[in-house]
């Protein structure tokens, strides 16, 4: 099958969760099927890491749509513009935080653009399209209607911006600008042949809200070896990039809300991501280590406590996966493990207010014994329902369904 990949981002490297969920899937499905990757975001093109990922995947198509195009299509450069320079007079500021939440996305969709995609197609026999990521969802007004297409739904946009939102009181017009938001993600996913969600959660979600759509659901798969439980050494871990807001938003209420109320326990956090300003490396009460990206996340990892307090967004949180593969005990909000088959008290444990995640953190630091359990049940979930030869199954059989369908 010949399947086209649309993509704000390119996949490689594995420096978030979304780039290790398509990375994962392709990497096991791309000796079965031709993959193109079309990658929108001229801005990120980084020859090394094509040269990279080309090493690892010859028989894989991976094409930039130049950044010189985007730049000739107004309404592409003005929305770019305009966002920047709000975020640099008002950050964190309440205009900020509506707008990133009520604006229209995909301003760069231009008669150039679509051509090229819909030249692509042709030119290429694709049988089916794939798009990823919220950024490239109005993608469904402008494919050809020859073509299947299907939308991998990463996060659920309306159900992150209500979360997002749910500490503001909004005026009667904010919320319709919300509302609009909402039926405009509805009405460019009734457009395409298929939706998939990476949780059952995340398609009982668009059920209930009237999708028309077929949605099928497939979780993404990582790379994280699995490894044995590891005594705790006094560590714990953050995993996530400082550029996706609920990362941001977590970690600001874990350094604020619950640091100062486990400031004895003398605890070192490893904060692992792209993107973490270095004020981030300042937190009083706790010794905080800026990682970066690290390739080898065991390195830095193994044999620490993950902490997973995440507030807001939705979809699948990767960096669960990845605490149970290496047998970590986790702490984790219920937003956190949303979608996952993991439990409080048998494989993490979960905590919604600062006192409640506070105590978990201390009481893991207290009881090898409860570290212990945790770890190797959550491992044993991940061996059981995440490994990638299974997710990749799982998801060539939708591709299938799809094809064949009427």
């Amino acid at each position: 099958m010949n399947i086209l990949i649309l993509s704000p981002h390119l996949p490689y490297p594995l420096n978030s969760g979304g780039a290790q969920g398509v990375f994962n899937m392709v990497d096991q499905l791309r000796h079965k099927h031709h993959y193109t990757i079309l990658i929108s975001k001229g801005r990120e093109y980084d020859p090394n890491n094509i040269k990279k990922l080309k090493q690892l995947w010859p028989e894989v198509d991976v094409i930039y749509y130049p950044l010189w195009r985007q730049m000739t299509y107004p309404p592409f450069v003005y929305e770019r513009a305009r966002r920047v320079l709000l975020k640099k007079l008002a950050p964190g500021s309440r205009r900020l935080e509506l707008e990133l939440a009520t604006r229209p996305y995909g301003e760069w969709f231009s008669h150039h653009h679509v051509n090229y995609v819909a030249k692509l197609i042709k030119d290429l026999k694709i049988d089916m399209v794939q798009v990823e990521f919220y950024e490239c969802l109005p993608w469904s007004n402008y494919l050809p209607s020859t073509v299947k297409k299907i939308f991998i739904h990463h996060e659920l946009g309306f159900v992150r911006k209500q979360r997002q939102l749910q500490g503001l009181v909004l005026t009667e017009k904010e919320k319709r600008l919300l509302e609009k938001s909402k039926q405009t993600e509805f009405a460019d996913l009734e457009k395409y042949d298929a939706v998939v969600t990476v949780t059952q959660n995340d398609k009982d979600v668009l059920i209930r809200e009237g999708l028309k759509t077929p949605v099928f659901v497939s979780m993404l798969a990582i790379n994280t070896q699995s490894l044995p439980y590891s005594q705790s050494t006094g560590q714990l871990t953050f995993v996530g990039g400082y550029a996706h807001l609920p990362n941001k938003e977590g970690i600001d209420w874990f350094y604020s809300k619950v640091v100062p109320l486990i400031s004895d326990e003398q605890l070192t956090l490893n904060l692992v991501g792209k993107g973490w300003p270095q004020s981030y490396g300042n937190c009083q009460g706790i010794r905080v280590c800026l990682k970066g990206f690290v390739e080898n996340l065991t390195d830095v990892a193994y044999g620490s406590i993950m902490i997973v307090p995440i507030l807001s967004g939705s979809g699948m949180r990767m960096k669960i996966l990845e605490a149970a593969a290496m047998s970590l005990p986790i702490v984790t909000t219920t937003v956190g493990v949303e979608g996952l088959d993991f439990r409080h008290g048998e494989s993490c444990l979960m905590a919604d207010t600062p006192e409640e995640f506070s105590k978990a953190i201390k009481l893991l630091c207290n009881d090898p014994k409860l570290r212990k359990t945790l770890g190797e049940n959550a491992n044993i979930i991940f061996n059981s329902t995440f490994h990638p030869h299974v997710l990749a199954k799982v998801r060539d059989d939708i591709y299938s369904r799809i094809v064949h369908s009427e």
